[in-house]
């Protein structure tokens, strides 16, 4: 597995999120975003970055991880796949929708509507400045979603996304040869287990379920690669967060 680590939250840097995170085989630059931090200038220049990274990774056989602080980067790492002429199926596990459009939102936060953008809702100019062609919803199963805002939540539900609660509930009908991306945040974590989060959400499984869950998973289809939407280093003061997340993601995916 090679590990990219994107040290930025939409397009501004994200201070102590490699802490205790071990080695990366490569971390992306702060002059991705020097010029104009938080503009999708500089939310595309990250993107790119993970795209190149995801795609090399693939061609040279490689599994690619991507750690970073929001779910926008799994646009560039899809970007990645398809740059290598393959089309993935989804598997998005988040206790929130993303599922927001310019439309329906109320605080106009892109880290809102990421999930919406990869299946061609709203938009698109992440995907086009990462070259990324929309996923058809047959093709994305959501895992989580506890907390959907309205709005989000009714276009869901009138989608043809594979909407569960736990990875287990559709595991025998997922196609086993796939290939599939995964992206993990980490506010999917019962926020008992992992308080420190930008969006905590009640409720939600523990991470020693989770865990379970994960290596079910890595056991019975084809894994391209992970992308993982990071916790929050700045609330995380005594470390436990951090630990307890990649002790979740450390599950043989």
């Amino acid at each position: 597995m090679r590990k990219c680590l994107s040290p930025f939250f939409i397009g501004r840097e994200e201070p102590g999120l490699n802490s205790g995170t071990g080695i990366f085989d490569l971390e992306l630059p702060r002059t991705l975003i020097a010029c104009e931090p938080g503009s999708i200038n500089a939310i595309n220049n990250v993107n790119c970055a993970i795209r190149d990274f995801v795609a090399e990774s693939v061609l040279i056989g490689e599994k690619p991880f991507v750690l970073s602080g929001d779910c926008l980067s799994a646009i560039g790492c899809l970007a990645g796949i398809q740059k290598c002429k393959m089309q993935p199926h989804l598997l998005w596990f988040d206790a929130h929708g993303d599922f927001h459009t310019p439309e329906t939102t109320i605080s106009g936060h892109l880290g809102g509507m990421p999930l919406a953008m990869i299946t061609g809702r709203g938009d698109l100019s992440l995907l086009k400045g990462a070259n990324m062609t929309p996923l058809p919803d047959r093709l994305v199963y959501f895992i989580g979603g506890r907390d959907l805002e309205p709005g989000e939540k009714e276009a869901i539900y009138e989608s043809q996304i594979c909407k569960c609660d736990r990875i287990v509930d559709i595991l025998d009908d997922l196609p086993k040869q796939g290939p599939f991306w995964v992206h993990f945040d980490t506010d999917y974590i019962n926020p008992i287990d992992a308080p420190a989060m930008r969006y905590p959400a009640v409720g939600g499984p523990s991470a020693q379920l989770i865990k379970s869950d994960l290596k079910a998973l890595a056991g019975c289809i084809n894994i391209l690669g992970l992308s993982v939407s990071a916790w929050a280093p700045h609330l995380d003061v005594d470390a436990r967060t951090a630990r307890t997340c990649w002790n979740v993601i450390d599950a043989d995916l």
